[in-house]
């Protein structure tokens, strides 16, 4: 780990003489300088972050409580909402001293300690009032004022008003609520105890060695930050995360946003809603970021500097938290913006910045990752000779941070225009990154890692779809019809679709969304859900006939790689063949498709160039979901929704992001003020091991089927002397058994039985009671088991079709509850969506596995299956 300090810019350095860099340098100054003091908060909070509160707020008064109780419930609605129900209450409880709207949302906020930031900003976007910039009257870009002349009804004065302001919500406060609570405070310790755990077993081996990646602090990168010291066990570990969106798909809505989250919770905590820490919020399309994320950066860089003093009531005593940023989170666009890069269409365009330098067609501006030199081709800059892929992603964090450092120097020392633009185009480097200001930070470009989201379930899916679907560019001197790989047309394309679509009922309601039919609905809003889905369960059986071998052998080697680097757990040798599978699929791809054509350097997307890193990447940082931007789209998604003025957009949403952070605050210092989740359903019962049945049951024990018989009986036969006598007498002559509806697993799923599920029709249905169990087969529940797998397909299309008969009543045994793992997805291989199948699974026919990319973690962020029965 290089020491951060290095690589500040000091006042000693000579400016610039590129504006944009100078410019960008002045913030990183003013970042590195930051106080509390210069950060626009006022003396209450300044004093509170200096002097926190050493018990929780006070709302033991009754009238206080029940305020706050209904203010909290009625989050999501509306203020009249609150009104109407204030109302009833003091018409049946005249005495009542019940706050009103305003008085319970001030006392909210002022209990929470959470205060929101109000900077100006260019009416069009281009910047904010912020840093640099503060002074300005008129925007530098646009020459539009900053300001509304309002005239004052006392005077013939006038009053300046911004024309628009953006909103920051400051860390810190957020931050000092987790700790005010013994509960909260506890589970804030997660991070340094299992680190403390984890350094105590290499102790003991007498090296570094981790087996299995399954969180953030099992990544080399950060294992390395605690040895060295950089972070204790009283900082907390951030994890930004910024994006974009347009909130309605009619209505010019752009609006950027971004979070911080808690890496020291636990992972099935710290992607939770109440637990995300809103940041801030802009509208539009900012041209310059840096401004704009400028003052929640700073005010990071103050309390890393003078430390927050925390309350600790777990520990009873003031601790200082130095917080540390581990990651700086984003798509490849907004990235750009983050870690002053060129982007994917730069010479040097690779997100994780190796050496692979692009390769772009006569004429055009735009680079692409080729490995593989194309046939007859002498462009200056671009006809360098084969490149190994292996030989770019094996290279440590240090190692690379240096290259960068010095690279940036050569930018940065640019002597005019022309220099500059042909260094950023030999160093891939625009400007210094805003976050290298900060004190403590992970290092740039190590602190901005993958993200599995866009490159997974956007970026690689659009690009082979594209090109099985030919509706990628053809460039004049090429010929669709040499394209062997181009036959999603057609009714191909239809049936192909209808396929897709006709697995719904055979996908769990777990699995979230459905695929739609592709062919129908991908050009109007297909989800990154829906793609994942798609591409990497469904796609693989539903693709087996239909694309030719050769490239249907090349898809499912990036399935395979990509469905494990999903996963919550990953072991070393999974992390070896994940990496196996993704070079093998990058290197195939540029000879499968490219083949060394000029005319096709397109088809040689930086998505394909960086899927095999993502292996490395893992060992750097730990499973790449844990940091992809699945968080931040589903905070994009929450908070659009609680928009109640699209004429005012920007401005409602920015009061949401407050008022959320204000509830979550106020619940993290009360426990209590957040219903009780844990206890169980009505007429549940718990198996113990966080297994629960479920309602609906039998009202009476009932007679069971031949078969079932014979599968019970076998199981006790198996297993003599282990039950009550009662149990091997008359009842195992005639067995009847009391059903359930449901059982709950540990992983939140819900799985149900044939005997509710096939009270639907198929259509009504999304299947619950496909299992994937243990090998260890030792009670309770009578299932149908499918018989082996066809071996030949498994290994062709490398671990990706599990494709298996079904046993129907041949098959049924017995198993024990605690040995289902997950609900999975068993969908028909043949006339998939046929009449046939409206009564349920048929004995004899064959069914392909398909199981939840992600599911461990994707149950981190959003909790247990919701119950609809």
């Amino acid at each position: 780990m290089l020491d951060q300090s290095s690589q500040r810019l000091t006042a000693d350095n000579v400016p610039s003489l590129i504006e944009d860099i100078e410019l960008t340098r002045k913030f990183i100054r003013a970042v590195q300088e930051a106080t509390l003091d210069d950060n626009k908060l006022d003396a209450d909070t300044l004093d509170r972050l200096r002097n926190p509160p050493r018990t929780p707020p006070d709302i033991d008064d009754p009238d206080v409580r029940i305020s706050i109780d209904i203010y909290l419930a009625t989050t999501n609605a509306s203020q009249d909402t609150y009104k109407d129900v204030r109302t009833a209450i003091l018409r049946r409880y005249p005495d009542s001293r019940m706050l009103s709207y305003d008085l319970v949302k001030k006392r909210v906020s002022e209990l929470s300690g959470v205060v929101s930031i109000v900077d100006d900003m260019c009416i069009n976007a281009c910047i904010s009032y912020s840093g640099p910039f503060s002074d300005l009257e008129v925007c530098p870009t646009c020459r539009e004022s900053r300001w509304d002349q309002i005239k004052l009804a006392s005077s013939r004065g006038k009053m300046k008003v911004a024309r628009q302001v953006h909103h920051t919500i400051p860390v810190g406060p957020q931050l000092q609520a987790r700790r005010r609570s013994p509960e909260m405070a506890t589970q804030m310790q997660h991070r340094a105890l299992r680190t403390e755990a984890m350094f105590a077993d290499f102790e003991k081996l007498g090296r570094i060695a981790v087996a299995a990646y399954e969180d953030v602090y099992h990544g080399r990168d950060l294992i390395e930050a605690v040895r060295n010291g950089s972070i204790t066990s009283n900082d907390t570990v951030l994890l930004f995360s910024i994006d974009g969106a347009q909130l309605y798909q009619h209505k010019v809505s752009d609006v950027w946003i971004y979070i911080w989250v808690i890496l020291d919770l636990s992972p099935d905590l710290r992607y939770k809603k109440k637990h995300i820490l809103p940041g801030g919020f802009m509208m539009g399309k900012p041209k310059n970021m840096d401004s704009f994320i400028f003052r929640g950066v700073q005010h990071v860089s103050a309390l890393q500097k003078e430390g927050l003093r925390t309350w600790d009531a777990a520990k009873q005593a003031l601790v200082v938290d130095r917080p540390y940023v581990a990651f700086g989170a984003a798509d490849t666009p907004a990235m750009a913006l983050l870690d002053g890069m060129v982007g994917h269409s730069g010479r040097c365009g690779c997100r994780f910045y190796c050496t692979l330098r692009g390769r772009h067609k006569r004429g055009a501006p735009h680079y692409y990752p080729a490995c593989l030199k194309p046939d007859l081709y002498h462009i200056p800059g671009c006809d360098h000779d084969d490149v190994s892929l292996r030989s770019l992603i094996y290279v440590t964090s240090a190692e690379t941070e240096t290259r960068y450092k010095a690279n940036l120097d050569v930018v940065v020392k640019s002597s005019n225009s022309t220099q500059y633009k042909k260094n950023r185009l030999e160093t891939g480097i625009c400007k210094p990154s805003l976050f290298s200001g900060l004190p403590r930070f992970l290092g740039i470009p190590a602190g901005f890692p993958a993200d599995l989201m866009h490159l997974a379930s956007l970026n690689l899916t659009d690009l082979l779809l594209s090109l099985w679907r030919g509706t990628i560019d053809c460039d004049k001197r090429d010929d669709k019809a040499t394209w062997g790989w181009f036959v999603l047309e057609g009714d191909t394309w239809k049936t192909h679709g209808r396929k897709v679509a006709a697995a719904t009922p055979y996908l769990p309601g777990s699995f979230d969304r459905p695929p739609r039919n592709p062919a129908e609905k991908m050009s109007s809003g297909y989800k990154a859900w829906e793609f994942l889905m798609y591409v990497y369960g469904l796609g693989p059986a539903l693709l087996y006939g239909v694309l030719p071998d050769q490239y249907w052998g090349n898809y499912c080697k990036l399935v395979y790689g990509i469905r494990i680097l999903h996963q919550f757990v990953i072991t070393l040798p999974e992390l070896r063949s994940a990496q196996k599978a993704l070079i093998e699929f990058s290197e195939e791809f540029e000879l499968l498709y490219y083949q060394r054509k000029a005319e096709r350097l397109h088809f040689c997307r930086q998505s394909v160039h960086q899927a095999p890193h993502l292996a490395p990447e893992t060992v750097r940082i730990g499973p790449l979901g844990l940091v992809s931007q699945w968080v931040m789209e589903r905070t994009i998604g929450d908070l659009g929704q609680e928009v109640r003025q699209p004429s005012n957009f920007v401005a409602n949403l920015s009061q949401r992001g407050l008022r959320r952070a204000e509830v979550n605050a106020l619940k993290a210092m009360i426990p209590d003020l957040e219903p009780d989740t844990s206890r169980l359903p009505r007429g549940s019962v718990s198996l113990g091991a966080e297994y629960v049945l479920l309602r609906a049951m039998d009202t009476c024990a009932r007679a069971v089927r031949r078969s079932e018989a014979e599968a019970i009986r076998t199981y006790l036969d198996e297993r003599h002397g282990q039950f009550p006598s009662q149990h091997t007498n008359g009842w195992i002559r005639n067995p009847v058994v009391t059903r359930w509806a449901r059982l709950r697993l540990p992983n939140g799923q819900v799985a149900r039985s044939a005997w509710k599920e096939l009270c639907k029709p198929l259509g009504n249905v999304r299947m619950s009671r496909n299992v994937k169990v243990s090998e260890s087969v030792d009670t309770v529940a009578v299932v149908a088991l499918y018989g082996p797998p066809d071996e030949e397909l498994l290994q062709v299309s490398s671990q990706t079709v599990w494709l298996a008969p079904y046993l129907g009543e041949t098959g049924l045994v017995v198993v024990k509850a605690s040995s289902i793992l997950s609900v999975v997805a068993m969908v028909p291989y043949k006339n998939i969506g046929g009449p046939e199948h409206a009564s349920g699974y048929i004995e004899g026919q064959r069914y392909f596995l398909v199981e939840k990319p992600g599911l461990d973690i994707m149950y981190k962020a959003v909790g247990e299956e919701l119950e609809d029965e």
